[in-house]
């Protein structure tokens, strides 16, 4: 007990003898740190709210905020921008057991799911049905990543025994977009197509689609569907066009490159290629073989001696007459052969895109080009590029000398650029050296003065607690410290000075007043031990 009352006794005297200004930074810091550590401990023990559903309906939020009640959840409700936030931990679980209430701003068709929709009649069903079409497109258009809301308006057709008398339905659509956001002639077509499709007897000419910014989108898209095919296959040709050419140039700039050098080399490559679809059937005899042969020889008498023969060209068949004038006897013998032939058909189908021309242009970045270097380049060319003769392919090759003004302006400026690039670097550098350096000093000084400080401080700790063991008897460990004894020199009464006269005269009054002397030592010796 003696130990913590003693140590809380040096607390005391060191505050105590601490000034008033270091006093009051300990206060403040030692406040600063009670501060922090309660609004931690606030901020750790508060609810932490996300984001349950935002950019809510009103219809939606009121139902969503009425589920929160009848649970008992807590939550907050951002009325700016229809945001409502629960705790944290429970916004995926409420998220999921809430999904189907939010509908959107749309009613579906859970408008039938009331029991007392049975008694209504066939106009209030009509009327019904409508509003359950119209929220079910309105939810799966507003499903389109670039729609922020949509509304859609159905003109049902009056229902007609007559066919001739019947009329065809008609809906018009608006849609908010998100910010940044646009839809393509195709997107508004399947936007079309969906609503068109989602209702009877209505046609996609009569679905009229239109924009926050009052654009009317549908207009002619379904008029120009052709010419919108037509341009879309011209576009896809010519995209396969460049892509042949791009990579041919490719080729033959691969191989020339690193001779000339990628910057003294400029290549051309055009493409005529050929997008129609041909086939061709052709067949083939060959090896005829003999299956069946017949032959009939007749035979009559008269008639003059001569030979005929009327051979098929086919040599299916075989006619020959022969006559004898001198017997007067006529005989014919006719052959009739039957060929069996190996036929093959062949139909041949090219595919579009085949390559009817190429025509490649060098341009070498040289005044005079030799013969020899010039049947070179061709040769190269020609392998690379797969030039064929034949087909009409074509090489031109020159040598021009190439204006590198416009790059020597560039490289100008970007060695100019590098230059004050260099030059703010290097002053960021010697900055950041001055301000290390000066740093590096001002610690040096700071740790110094630190130094001297403390050790001033220590040796008037060291001196004010020898003073205070002078007067206290202090018990350490049960040693006790002997004081040290002070020498002073004698003092020589006989000497005649000042000094001798001045002790001759104190030693009187001494004598003569010893009460008064008492008591001015005292009050010295109080004043010491203050």
């Amino acid at each position: 007990m003696s130990k913590l009352s003693e140590i809380f006794g040096k607390i005391k005297d060191k505050w105590l003898g601490t000034s008033r200004t270091k006093q009051i930074v300990i206060a403040i810091l030692v406040v600063g740190i009670i501060a922090a550590i309660t609004a931690f401990g606030i901020t750790a023990s508060k609810t932490k709210y996300g984001v349950l559903f935002s950019n809510m309906d009103t219809n939606d939020s009121a139902t969503i905020i009425n589920k929160l009640k009848s649970d008992k959840v807590e939550y907050k409700v951002d009325s700016s921008t229809n945001t409502i936030y629960v705790p944290e931990n429970q916004v995926d679980d409420l998220r999921l057991q809430y999904a189907t209430s939010v509908k959107g701003g749309s009613v579906g068709f859970e408008v039938f799911d009331n029991s007392s929709q049975l008694g209504m009649t066939d106009q209030q069903f009509n009327v019904q049905y409508q509003r359950a079409i119209e929220g079910e497109l309105e939810r799966t258009i507003k499903g389109f990543p670039q729609i922020d809301n949509a509304r859609v308006q159905i003109v049902m057709p009056d229902n007609s025994v007559f066919v001739r008398d019947g009329s065809p339905a008609k809906a018009s659509v608006f849609l908010k977009m998100k910010s940044g956001q646009k839809l393509t002639k195709n997107q508004v077509k399947a936007i079309v197509s969906l609503v068109a499709g989602g209702v009877k007897n209505l046609s996609p000419n009569d679905v009229q689609v239109v924009d926050d910014n009052m654009t009317l989108l549908s207009s002619d898209i379904n008029n120009n569907s052709d010419n919108q095919d037509v341009s879309a296959t011209t576009a896809a040709r010519s995209d396969i066009e460049s892509k042949a050419e791009e990579e041919l140039q490719e080729k033959v700039l691969n191989q020339l490159a690193p001779i000339y050098g990628k910057d003294r080399v400029k290549v051309q490559v055009h493409a005529d290629m050929n997008f129609d679809s041909n086939q061709q059937t052709s067949t083939t005899i060959s090896n005829p073989t003999v299956i069946s042969e017949h032959e009939t020889t007749s035979s009559s008498n008269g008639g003059s001696a001569a030979t005929s023969g009327s051979p098929n060209d086919n040599n299916n068949n075989a006619n020959q007459i022969t006559n004898n004038n001198n017997s007067g006897t006529s005989t014919s013998t006719d052959t009739t052969k039957n060929y069996d032939t190996n036929r093959v058909e062949t139909k041949t189908q090219s595919a579009p895109g085949n390559i009817n021309r190429l025509t490649v242009s060098v341009v070498v970045d040289e005044t005079n080009i030799s013969a020899a270097e010039q049947a070179s380049i061709n040769n190269i060319v020609s392998q690379a590029a797969g030039i064929n003769q034949q087909r009409g392919d074509s090489i031109s090759v020159e040598g021009m000398k190439f204006d590198t003004t416009l790059q020597d302006n560039a490289q100008k400026a970007i060695d100019q650029m590098n230059q004050e690039t260099q030059q703010q670097q290097r002053r960021k550098l010697y900055t950041e050296i001055g301000i290390g350096a000066a740093a590096a000093a001002a610690a040096i000084i700071g740790g110094v003065v630190f130094l001297v400080k403390k050790r001033r401080k220590a040796k008037a700790e060291a001196e004010a607690e020898e003073e205070e063991t002078t007067g206290i008897d202090t018990v350490i460990d049960d040693t006790i410290v002997p004081k040290e004894q002070v020498k002073y020199d004698p003092i020589e009464f006989e000497h005649e000075d000042e000094k001798s006269h001045m002790e001759s005269e104190i030693k009187k009054y001494a004598s003569t007043k010893p009460d008064q002397v008492a008591d001015v030592v005292k009050a010295w010796l109080s004043e010491n031990e203050r």
